[in-house]
Parts: C-alpha cells; sequence; structure tokens
C-alpha cells in the first residue's frame, strides 16, 4: 500500500488575519490535524497552533485504539488531556484560557483505514473508487461549536449549553451525495467520530467549516458543499503539494466566478494506492503516477 497525505490552509476574504492551522505528516504515524480559532475570541490563531501542536503529540494515544468501541471510548478522555496541556503552555505566555476557543479535527491512518475525531464542527469528504463523492458536515445548534475550551471552566460548560437550547439535539451532522441528502441529530457532546475504509474510499478528506463558506457575490447565495467538495477534489495529478496547488486553483477559478470563501479554509487529503499508483482508483483525468 501507498500513501500520500497533504494540507493547507488559507484566509477567508473577510478576515484580516488567519485563524485557521493545518498539519500533516507521516510520522509518528500518518496523520491531518486542522483546527479553526474562533474570530470573537482574540488570540484565538494562538490558540489553534497550540491545539494542532499538541494533537500531534498526543497521536500515539490515540491510535492505541482497536476498534470503535474503544475510539469512542478515549474521545472526550483524550480531548480533556489535549486540552489541559494546551492551556498550561497558554497560562504560560500569560493568556487566558478562552485563545482556546478553536474547533480541532484530528485524523490518522492505520494502514487500512483512516480514522477521525472532531471536536467542534468541520466538514469531511470522501471520493469512492467509482467517483462519486459524498461529504459530511458538523455544526451546531446556535452556530456555537462546542469547543474544549469548555472543559476547563464548569462555569462557561453551563453557559454554552443554555446558549444552544436544547443540548439533546444541538449536534447536526448531515451527509450528502448524488443520492441525497440526510441529517442525524445528536447530543452536544456526544463523541463525534468517523472511520472510512481506505479501500472502499481511496481519497478521504477534511477541512474546516470554510468549506461550506463559498458565496456568490451577485446572489449572496451560499455555493453547495457537495459542488465545492467535488472540485476541491478534482486533482489533475499528485506530484508534490497537491492539496496546496489544486486548493489555490480552485479557489481562483470560483473568484473568476466571483464565488469566494468568507472564512478561512483548511483542507487536508489522505490518497490510497497500491503498485505505486494512486490515480487508477481516481475519476480524473490521466493524472501523474507516482
Amino acid at each position: 500500500m501507498t500513501l500520500l497525505v497533504d494540507a493547507y490552509y488559507t484566509m477567508g476574504c473577510s478576515h484580516r488575519y488567519c485563524e485557521d492551522y493545518a498539519l500533516h505528516g507521516l510520522e509518528p504515524i500518518p496523520h491531518l490535524i486542522l483546527a479553526d480559532g474562533c474570530s470573537a475570541a482574540p488570540d484565538s490563531d494562538l490558540g489553534a497552533r497550540l491545539l494542532a501542536l499538541n494533537a500531534r503529540r498526543l497521536l500515539p494515544h490515540f491510535a492505541r485504539a482497536t476498534d470503535d468501541g474503544q475510539r469512542l471510548a478515549r474521545h472526550w478522555p483524550l480531548g480533556q488531556r489535549l486540552i489541559r496541556r494546551a492551556a498550561r503552555q497558554a497560562r504560560d505566555l500569560g493568556l487566558k484560557d478562552e485563545v482556546l476557543d478553536a474547533t480541532v479535527l484530528i485524523a490518522w491512518c492505520d494502514g487500512t483505514q483512516v480514522h477521525v475525531h472532531l471536536y467542534g464542527d468541520g466538514c469531511l469528504a470522501v471520493c469512492g473508487a467509482d467517483g462519486e463523492v459524498a461529504t459530511i458536515q458538523v455544526d451546531y445548534a446556535a452556530n456555537a461549536p462546542y469547543y474544549l475550551g469548555y472543559l476547563l471552566d464548569p462555569e462557561r460548560w453551563m453557559f454554552y449549553q443554555e446558549a444552544i437550547g436544547e443540548p439533546d439535539t444541538a449536534q447536526h451532522i448531515h451527509y450528502q451525495s448524488a443520492a441525497g441528502k440526510t441529517t442525524r441529530i445528536e447530543r452536544f457532546d456526544h463523541p463525534t467520530v468517523f472511520s472510512f475504509n481506505l479501500a472502499t474510499f481511496p481519497v478521504v478528506a477534511a477541512a474546516t467549516d470554510g468549506l461550506d463558506s463559498l458565496v456568490a457575490v451577485e446572489t449572496s447565495a451560499r455555493l453547495d458543499l457537495l459542488t465545492v467538495a467535488r472540485a476541491m477534489l478534482d486533482f489533475h495529478n499528485l506530484d508534490g503539494a497537491f492539496v496546496q496547488r489544486r486548493l489555490c486553483q480552485a479557489l481562483e477559478e470560483f473568484a473568476q466566478q466571483r464565488v469566494f470563501n468568507v472564512d478561512d479554509l483548511s483542507l487536508g487529503v489522505f490518497v490510497h494506492g497500491t503498485d505505486g499508483s494512486m490515480v487508477n482508483a481516481l475519476p480524473w483525468g490521466e493524472g501523474t503516477r507516482v
């Protein structure tokens, strides 16, 4: 088996500076880590970086889970370890805990499957061997993601539950494909964990909620997430920084249509292949063999 992984992040057109951050690599295990700081929290760009860097240190602990039950059971204990480590570092810098108001998406590959933990909102996209793309979007009532930082302060944790209304129905998981759309409703603190078999889905992508922020200037209409995902995964080759190249090209193509990403956007992608050929299972063009 051969595996490629790449990630990139860019600023939204309505932002003065980027509050997203993305990491990727093959060590200690193949991984993608994305973080999205809250615009209302000062210095959340720093918080996003602290959370992403600490998540990378904790990757071996995430990977010790051997089945779905263990991954669900480990989700919040590992999230607590992550936020506590980052909070100690932030306090050493003289910063308040609120800088850590950021969503975190942690994805890694065990060789045959990609496993994803979301702490807050975000988007996922997969492409099957038949070329069909499907998306998953996680969001929360009142547009208020459940940040790990709320675990540090019981008062903020209680205030969050009041702000979202009904806690048992605050998390929304939207599935979309050519077959249509469905939505699953969960409690706000239900573990948000997914697994994808690379034999079924040779391309697995993860993104911050900026993937759902592309808006047409003339109509103020938001582009359909599935349409955006298809464009972002339309790789013409897989050489080098293939995600960075495709993300920048796609945003340029949208801009020519006067469509812009309002929010910061991070995108990371795993691509799986066998016998040294990545593109045989992919739907686009004549791609480059690697």
